[in-house]
């Protein structure tokens, strides 16, 4: 009798060092200013990967409610499901109930505009490299979520990378070939306000290029930039003029060609020739500034001479994009790739941290599906987890002290 009271006092000693506890939101349809009823919840554990802890549904109130077993610094992020658009909400340390804001979502969404469209070049040997840059706006009201865009690639296009930049963090994520011939989706949603994607390819080049570029939708800028020992020809009928690249002021060196307000069926066609590479950004090797880098992601850089830089080194790349953001600096570049991207006015610490929380939970998913896809070994796997846990639970602290 003794031994088995001995046992339950250890074992109610043992339950109450880890006491369970309750997780309670709210999801609300920012579309209707609404609880949003009926929604899938997945509550995920972010200490060993992304591990599914829990999975529930809104009520009608658009509540949902979790038990858990909290340990101290325990990450975890809360997942909603609406509409095959997936929202996320950091649960920090201390957390007991979070609000998550989704928008009902449309294939198309008539109010999203493509304010401009950029097309990088430069060209070397056998191969020209482009940089395609877009960026949209989404002013729909009552506020939607379209679930992709869609765009068109030149023949011959060889992708090498691509990238999301919402909040002004780059995010991962690959063009997928659509059945029409040239035509590719990014998987990723434009929500209300501003999304800018960027996408780099090749296409082989014999000292001169033919371009006749097919919009999906009509900019409202169209811009060529090459450097200045590449000649650019505009073809018969092209509305092109001269002009300085508005998207990054910082690049020197670079000849920048627009066609302002084309319309559908504006003649865009336009050829180059020469050989050279874009300047390198001296900044690239120096230490960033106290306010970080105001520009999203620094962009993708262009392609350098090794293969594939997403399949061949996916985690050396991620582990770079960690210490970049743990720094405050929100861009990716290598040694040898000039840099290329979106100019933004700085954004409010709090700004920072929910994007990089974002980023890293969006780097966290595409870790654990290269793990499980055999596309890492172990020891690949294991760095690249680590710098990316030690980074999250950072920024996941800055953003609890800061409530």
């Amino acid at each position: 009798m003794k031994h088995f009271v001995f046992l339950l006092v250890i074992f109610i000693a043992c339950s109450l060092s880890a006491p369970a506890q309750v997780l309670t939101g709210t999801v609300t349809n920012g579309t209707r200013n609404k609880p949003s009823a009926g929604d899938d919840v997945i509550l995920l554990s972010l200490t060993k990967g992304m591990e599914e802890q829990g999975k529930t549904k809104t009520n009608a109130k658009g509540e949902f409610s979790f038990n858990m077993a909290r340990t101290p610094n325990a990450m975890y992020l809360v997942r909603v499901h609406h509409q095959d658009v997936n929202y996320h909400e950091p649960v920090t340390p201390g957390t007991n109930n979070v609000k998550v804001t989704v928008y009902d979502s449309k294939i198309t969404v008539p109010e999203i505009k493509l304010l401009d469209q950029s097309e990088i070049y430069q060209a070397k040997d056998n191969s020209a490299e482009v940089i395609e840059l877009f960026r949209l706006s989404n002013t729909s009201n009552p506020p939607m979520t379209q679930p992709t865009f869609e765009f068109y690639l030149p023949e011959g296009a060889s992708i090498q990378a691509g990238q999301a930049v919402a909040n002004g963090t780059p995010i991962k994520s690959s063009p997928v070939p659509l059945l029409e011939k040239n035509k590719y989706y990014f998987p990723y949603p434009v929500r209300p306000g501003e999304t800018h994607f960027e996408v780099v390819y090749t296409l082989p080049y014999k000292g001169s290029l033919k371009a006749e570029p097919k919009m999906g939708m009509v900019p409202g800028k169209f811009y060529v930039v090459t450097p200045k020992s590449i000649r650019f020809v505009p073809g018969s009928g092209s509305v092109f003029s001269s002009t300085t690249w508005p998207i990054d002021t910082s690049i020197k060196d670079i000849e920048t060609h627009v066609a302002d307000n084309p319309q559908a069926g504006t003649q865009l066609e336009f050829e180059i020739s020469g050989t050279g590479l874009l300047p390198q950004d001296k900044s690239a090797d120096q230490e960033p500034a106290a306010g970080g880098d105001n520009r999203p992601g620094g962009g993708l850089g262009t392609p350098n001479e090794k293969p594939g830089p997403l399949q061949s080194a996916q985690w050396l790349l991620l582990g770079i994009l960690v210490v970049a953001l743990a720094a405050g600096a929100f861009y990716v570049y290598s040694s040898n790739r000039p840099a290329a991207a979106f100019a933004t006015g700085p954004a409010k610490p709090t700004d920072r941290n929910t994007a990089l929380l974002e980023a890293m939970k969006e780097e966290i998913f595409d870790l654990e599906m290269d793990r499980l896809q055999g596309k890492l070994s172990p020891q690949e796997y294991e760095a690249a987890k680590s710098a990316l846990d030690k980074t999250l639970q950072r920024a996941m602290q800055r953003q609890s002290r800061q409530k």
